[in-house]
């Protein structure tokens, strides 16, 4: 799998109200396989866009776009972590998983 980023970083809030910053396709594969608080027809489509942009088949921000209507299925706030003014140090990132 080759690491893939998307261009703007997205900026979710967790159900307990924290910010949570997702770089690209790999974090938030992490987060949809291990943390995701329910299951849906976006979780699953996330699930296998995120899969096929680490693999090269589908560019990372069809990811993002799937990763996003994802968010909001789980009714998870979602905002670009840019225009948020969410800076790397300011949000915690997903944390790398060990598979």
């Amino acid at each position: 799998m080759k690491e893939a980023l998307w261009r703007v970083p997205v900026s979710v809030t967790l159900q307990n109200g924290m910010p949570r910053l997702f770089r690209g396709p790999y974090d938030a594969l992490d987060f949809l396989e291990y943390e995701w608080p329910s299951h849906g027809k976006w979780h699953h489509r996330a699930i296998r866009d995120c899969r096929a942009a680490l693999s090269g088949i589908v560019a990372a921000e069809v990811a993002r776009a799937s990763f996003a209507a994802a968010c909001a299925e789980a009714s998870l706030s979602l905002s670009d972590a840019h225009a948020a003014g969410v800076s790397d140090t300011s949000a915690k990132p997903a944390a790398k998983r060990q598979h």
